[in-house]
């Protein structure tokens, strides 16, 4: 048989409710005594309604059945503060779980955290090696620009000797064939002195 549900028994379960410090909802008022959303929400709303106001229903109610409602309440209240207490559990146990989790959720940012800092240590070491690197093949690279310039002077240079060195050997081979021409000459000259001389003599004796 269904369970009736009466504004007395809602009643009590809102006050005990909240003689151990809860808050009456119809999830909890169910729970202790029973019966459908739609039944439970007029008579919780007058509970509330009457709490809010603070009036006193003024009901005849006899010994017997105020005594009945008392073992109702300690019943519920004994209940409801079990339940909560099993709520106080569960939730602890919740938040020490969710704690662990974070810690370990922290742990594992943390050694993220921490393998991300080596590697842009790493990278900036790098960065910097590449940067001397480059340094050096920019001096390597000047260096050799120098010696390229030198190399082009010199080869100028070398180019304006070798010509001055041919001209001068032309001149020298002018030279040679002049003074082979004025060998000749001598040559010559010495011939004609010499086919000269007995005329010469001759001579010298006629005028004698």
């Amino acid at each position: 048989m269904q369970q009736v549900v009466t504004q007395q028994a809602v009643d009590a379960a809102a006050d005990a409710i909240v003689a151990a410090g809860g808050k009456p909802t119809f999830r909890l008022i169910n729970q202790r005594v029973g019966g459908s959303f739609t039944t439970l929400k007029p008579m919780l709303a007058n509970w509330e309604e009457r709490r809010g106001k603070g009036a006193e229903a003024v009901v005849e109610v006899p010994d017997a059945l105020l005594a009945r409602g008392a073992d109702l309440v300690r019943g519920i209240f004994a209940e409801v503060a079990q339940q909560a207490r099993v709520e106080s559990e569960a939730v602890r146990k919740d938040a020490e779980a969710r704690v662990v989790e974070v810690r370990a959720e922290l742990s594992e940012a943390t050694e993220e955290i921490a393998r991300l800092e080596a590697q842009e240590t790493a990278r900036a070491a790098e960065l910097s090696s590449l940067r001397d690197e480059h340094k050096a093949l920019e001096l390597l690279a000047a260096g050799l620009k120098e010696r390229a310039d030198q190399a082009a002077r010199l080869e100028s240079e070398l180019r304006d000797a070798r010509a001055a060195l041919a001209k001068s050997e032309q001149q020298a081979t002018d030279l040679q064939a002049q003074l082979t021409k004025a060998g000749d000459v001598q040559t010559l000259l010495a011939s004609l002195e010499a086919r000269l001389a007995p005329a010469g003599a001759t001579a010298a004796k006629g005028k004698r």
